[in-house]
């Protein structure tokens, strides 16, 4: 069974989008690369905050998600998402239904859920659940074993940094494109924050 590696920049786009529409459901798509051992994570696209969105809005995202991931030499590798309700833990029809679209072109798609409950400045663990398809195509927890960290300390650090930096209002997911296009999805500006936090975390400024 392949093994998952999420890297800081998945993680904390994931809580960024989390945090800026704490009373919505908010969702994305997960990009990576993956060899026969292991999908590694490194990037995601926050896809939408308002409702669940229609099978076209998502249709025209994947497509244009899925051009871009490929000028940057990764694939879409999964789907994300986080409840509105503290204690909710369900996974709605729309993330179920693109992450079994996702993974009918990669084998090892991941569907990740994250765990309002355990989402804090200081978590601990990381506050989420990594669902894979098993053999009956059904979503089911990844083993723990199987799910691997890079540099959570350092993850946890520039992701309280960002949020007492107010860094969410920043993000942009695709409704708010779709509201204007003129806003940038890829969030490259947040990338280049993410990368200048990670390089002085390991004395590389």
């Amino acid at each position: 069974m392949c093994e998952v590696e999420l890297n800081t920049r998945v993680y904390v786009k994931m809580v960024l989008h989390a945090a800026h529409y704490p009373h919505s459901t908010v969702s994305g798509v997960l990009l990576g690369h993956h060899t026969p051992s292991c999908l590694t994570l490194v990037d995601c696209v926050p896809v939408c905050h308002l409702q669940l969105p229609l099978s076209l809005s998502l249709e025209v995202a994947l497509a244009q998600i899925d051009s871009w991931s490929a000028l940057q030499g990764l694939v879409i590798a999964g789907f994300y998402q986080a409840n509105a309700g503290l204690r909710d833990t369900s996974i709605n029809c729309v993330a179920l239904k693109a992450a079994s679209l996702i993974s009918e072109y990669q084998e090892e798609a991941v569907l990740i859920l994250m765990e309002n409950e355990r989402l804090s400045s200081y978590p601990g663990v990381p506050p989420l659940t990594v669902f894979h398809q098993n053999a009956n195509k059904q979503w089911v927890p990844k083993e723990k074993t199987l799910v691997m960290w890079g540099h959570w300390e350092e993850t946890q650090r520039i992701t309280r940094q960002l949020l007492q930096a107010k860094a969410y209002q920043q993000l942009i997911d695709f409704d708010n494109h779709l509201d204007d296009i003129r806003a940038d999805w890829t969030n490259q500006a947040l990338n280049v924050e993410i990368a200048r936090l990670s390089a002085a975390a390991n004395g590389s400024m």
